[in-house]
């Protein structure tokens, strides 16, 4: 048996895989030279020793194939070294692990004029083609010389049961007035994209039909219509290059820009709390993409207004403005791509010269710099104490409730924390709800709720905390997070407005306010800027 062989043939059938081979070996081991097919599922074809060693490194390859990208790696077969499997071999061997992926499947509806410059366009970069058509002379082998598969029923939706259509497949509907009833019955599969050729009130009038028969709103988002990138196309040609190049866009995770303006726009915010959040939402809606730096387990208070919250959620809104936790700078694209803000676990920043952003916000809001330095970005920014502007920041927010709240300063620090909240309504240390001990929250009041002075709102381990003030929760921390004793978990808002609850604070709207003026100060001595 070939190796080799077997490998062709798996890409006949366009089957992805991973070829593990051992690159180099060191002192006993199973094989010091061998190959070994691995599927996404396990199976393997051939072997390169057997043993602890092999079931690791088809695990490592599963994750290679699910990735998309191949790597290398070194195991030491030696239960007695660190980090070394339990083997007695002894030696150590370097296993190259590659990735051999499938070409794209694309399905095209229609076999008119467009749907032939696609398909030629598609072809020329080795995807694979099936055309569906109800048109006999325009469903022929002759006219598609170049396509894996031609489908011709006069029914289209008994047509689509002919399909294999998973999440690797991009659908292209170019029929005219057969592309709602096909719609109808592919929204709702896991393909990669589903694209629609037609004018945008086409595609209304469409959309509108769905809603009205019950498809939501979530699966009729996942429609590309009208289709393709901007490019000032006219022609059947020109056409079919701005559908395959934004499908090309979304099987690479990218973003489509000109390498010129290569993720040009995209300012990084560390921390998504509350006042983060007001300025993440008003740089989103000035057209601005943000990404947002978040620890694991942020300790947020006012949950409902907080970006922060996606970390547990997966996804919140605030606002109108959706963020969604992701895991891969991939995931950030697809993220800015459906108007969302991607919230990335990263609490020392390493992601930020990969995303190569034209601002860093610290916004951690912590009375003390973290870590943030002005080699990160062009422009960087800091809100409140613990940032000097022009030693570890371009510019400094200032924080404090008072006549200079929001102020821009590009020369100096904000005030000093003095550890005394913000005079809301008379009240100040009063609004605060700590903890009376050590241990796990379990909030008792909700978001929102009125409560009264003496009111048991939340416990912390065995202990009952109780309101200091009458009012409304206005934030409570997320339910069974550890905490020590004089920790605040949430606070009461004395104003007794419920509605406040939900919407961004007056303080928050006012530190945005000095960023986006400081962005755009800046702006005017900084090209690369906006």
């Amino acid at each position: 048996m070939s190796i080799f062989t077997e490998a062709s043939k798996l890409q006949e059938k366009n089957i992805a895989f991973a070829i593990a081979t051992i690159t180099e070996s060191k002192g006993s081991t199973p094989r010091h030279s061998a190959k070994m097919i691995v599927m996404s599922d396990g199976r393997i074809i051939g072997t390169i020793g057997g043993g602890l060693a092999e079931a690791f490194i088809i695990e490592e390859a599963v994750d290679v194939i699910k990735n998309r990208t191949s790597k290398s790696a070194i195991y030491t077969l030696n239960r007695e070294k660190k980090g070394g499997l339990a083997m007695d071999c002894g030696g150590k061997m370097t296993v190259f692990i590659e990735y051999i992926g499938t070409n794209t499947k694309l399905v095209i509806f229609g076999g008119g004029h467009v749907s032939l410059a696609i398909a030629k366009a598609a072809n020329f970069i080795n995807y694979h083609v099936t055309i569906v058509e109800n048109r006999k002379e325009f469903a022929t082998q002759n006219r598609f010389p170049f396509v894996e598969k031609i489908i011709c029923d006069e029914d289209y939706e008994k047509a689509i049961d002919q399909l294999e259509i998973d999440s690797e497949t991009y659908i292209v509907m170019v029929t005219g007035s057969f592309d709602e009833a096909i719609l109808r019955k592919i929204i709702s599969r896991e393909a990669a994209y589903i694209g629609m050729l037609g004018s945008r009130r086409k595609v209304a009038t469409i959309i509108n039909n769905l809603k009205k028969d019950g498809f939501t709103k979530g699966k009729l988002d996942t429609l590309f219509a009208p289709i393709g990138l901007d490019l000032g196309t006219e022609s059947c040609e020109e056409i079919a290059i701005s559908i395959i190049s934004e499908i090309m866009m979304i099987h690479s995770g990218k973003s489509g820009l000109q390498m010129k303006r290569k993720k040009e726009g995209t300012i990084v915010v560390r921390g998504g709390g509350d006042l983060a959040t007001g300025t993440i939402h008003r740089l989103h809606n000035s057209g601005f993409q943000i990404v947002v730096l978040e620890i694991d387990t942020p300790t947020v208070i006012r949950r409902t207004v907080t970006f922060a919250q996606a970390i547990y959620d997966g996804v919140t809104t605030v606002e109108g403005v959706t963020a969604r936790c992701v895991d891969t700078t991939a995931d950030i694209q697809n993220a800015f791509r459906n108007g969302e803000i991607p919230v990335i676990i990263d609490k020392e920043g390493k992601t930020i010269p990969e995303i190569n952003p034209i601002a860093v916000i610290d916004a951690i809001i912590a009375k003390k710099n973290t870590g943030t330095t002005m080699d990160m970005a062009p422009v960087v920014i800091g809100l409140g104490p613990g940032f000097t502007a022009g030693k570890d920041v371009n510019v400094v927010i200032e924080t404090q409730r008072g006549h200079s709240l929001g102020s821009v300063i590009y020369t100096g620090s904000a005030a000093e924390n003095t550890n005394i909240p913000g005079n809301i309504a008379g009240y100040t240390k009063e609004r605060l709800i700590r903890a009376q001990g050590n241990g796990t929250v379990q909030p008792l009041k909700e978001i929102g709720d009125h409560v009264k002075k003496g009111e048991i709102v939340a416990k912390v381990g065995e202990q009952k905390i109780q309101a200091s003030i009458d009012g409304v929760i206005r934030g409570m921390i997320n339910q069974g997070l550890i905490v020590t004793e004089g920790f605040k978990i949430g606070d009461i808002d004395p104003r007794g407005e419920a509605a406040f609850c939900h919407t961004i604070s007056d303080k928050a709207r006012s530190i945005a306010g000095g960023v986006l003026e400081a962005l755009l100060q800046l702006s005017k001595s900084n090209q690369k800027l906006i």
